[in-house]
């Protein structure tokens, strides 16, 4: 067993076998089946890198559950795979396959990366939470540059800052209270977290990532089908963001911060579309 990693320190684990990714593997085999009921013929590898996860010691154990219930079927194979055999087979859904994905889209039609269980999501985030920024008036005076602001102020914003809790700033309007928020968060803006694609919690998929409202941050190791050897450094589930900013106005409501449920796709959006006064999640 891997010792608990620091507060602030999360690299999401390798993924070695089905156990690792906490998800039944009829689960996953209804995941592969819905895949290819919406895209048509993949290969092997193809279907790995669709519901991120290795190819090699899990897509292929699924696969091969698949084609021996007659739910799959090879169609060709193509050269070239990156890691030979089946991964290079060209896989198509059989009319009993057909059947099983419909069964399944009646539940959810969810098709993509697999998910994270919920409670590998909350390990995360609580290992992933920001400790107390530490800055110095050097550090304040960049971040204020573009203001205007008396050295009382000044003084008074340093340590509110520092202290690690709420910060609660009134005064008449226009006297630069939003600018000042806008300033720190620039600074919660520079750091990075890893989320997952989705969240899996009581038989319900959650979609958490919004190429919209996320914004990716770079990766130290390198992309793409490599990362899906057995040799690959994290889950590909999870995925490195900028530390999101919220800005809103009056107009939040509670009901803005609640699940959306599609009953046409049915599963759930996470509310980070939160978009208000300009400002998004």
């Amino acid at each position: 067993a891997q010792a608990p990693a620091p507060v602030g320190s999360f690299l999401p684990p390798q993924i070695n076998s089905l156990d690792d990714t906490g998800l039944s593997p009829l689960w996953l085999q209804d995941l592969i089946l819905k895949v290819l009921y919406f895209r048509g013929y993949m290969t092997g590898l193809k279907i790995a890198e669709e519901i991120a996860l290795p190819f090699s010691g899990v897509a292929d154990q699924l696969l091969t559950s698949l084609k021996q219930e007659k739910f799959i079927e090879v169609k060709s194979s193509q050269q070239g795979g990156g890691l030979g055999g089946d991964s290079a087979y060209m896989y198509g859904i059989t009319g009993a396959g057909v059947l099983r994905a419909r069964e399944a889209m009646e539940r959810s039609q969810y098709a993509g990366p697999a998910p994270v269980p919920f409670d590998v999501y909350n390990d995360a985030i609580r290992r992933q939470k920001s400790g107390r920024i530490t800055v110095t008036s050097r550090t304040m005076r960049q971040l204020l540059s573009q203001l205007v602001i008396s050295e009382a102020i000044f003084q008074r914003l340093g340590p509110a800052l520092n202290s690690g809790s709420s910060i609660f700033m009134y005064g008449p309007p226009g006297n630069g209270k939003t600018s000042i928020a806008r300033a720190f968060g620039n600074l919660v803006l520079s750091q990075s977290m890893y989320i997952p694609y989705a969240l899996y919690l009581d038989g319900q998929v959650i979609k958490v990532y919004d190429a919209v409202s996320h914004s990716l941050a770079p990766e130290n190791d390198a992309g793409g089908t490599s990362t899906l050897r057995p040799n690959t450094r994290r889950d590909l589930r999870w995925l490195k963001i900028r530390r999101p900013f919220i800005v809103v106005g009056g107009e939040l409501t509670l009901e803005g911060l609640d699940l959306v449920f599609d009953d046409t796709t049915k599963f759930y959006e996470a509310p980070f579309q939160v978009k208000a006064n300009g400002g998004i999640l």
